[in-house]
């Protein structure tokens, strides 16, 4: 970290990947310097990386988001399923805020502010997700591993 900061790359454009292997100083200097930590934590798990301290990543101040990382280190693509590793690992953490990982603070991470959120003059690709009519806290259930079948993209052209 201290050589990254010495290049000058600790900055609000960073994305920092995985960091699994962080402590608390390191965090901190993310977040002061408002970087991205892009967890994506069952890659983590499958390759043995270490378990992403996701509680912390949002303790720090950093912005961060979710990934899915590749096909080499995870069986599917489901960012649905990536959030409930995330609750799994991270129960205090409120929901809305896990969701905001997923959506907003990915895209704003990636430079696509156009993304991410339901507004006026934003670009829109929308998904609808089945939820059981016995759901009461539909934010807590898209944290519980949708699977794709429960998921139909929308028509929005």
């Amino acid at each position: 970290m201290e050589y990254l900061e010495r290049l000058g790359l600790i900055t609000g454009r960073l994305l920092a990947v995985h960091c699994t292997q962080v402590n608390d100083d390191e965090l901190a200097r993310l977040g002061r310097a408002g970087s991205t930590i892009v967890t994506c934590p069952r890659s983590n798990k499958s390759t043995g990386a270490g378990i992403p301290r996701i509680d912390a990543f949002f303790a720090s101040g950093a912005r961060v988001a979710i990934g899915t990382d590749s096909l080499a280190s995870v069986d599917d693509l489901n960012l649905f399923a990536e959030m409930a590793e995330v609750r799994r690992l991270a129960p205090a953490v409120p929901a809305s805020r896990i969701l905001a990982a997923a959506t907003v603070d990915g895209a704003s991470a990636l430079g696509f502010g156009e993304l991410g959120t339901i507004e006026s003059g934003k670009r829109a690709d929308l998904i609808a997700v089945q939820v059981p009519s016995a759901i009461d806290d539909v934010e807590e259930y898209l944290l519980s591993g949708v699977e794709p079948d429960d998921i139909s993209w929308l028509d929005t052209q």
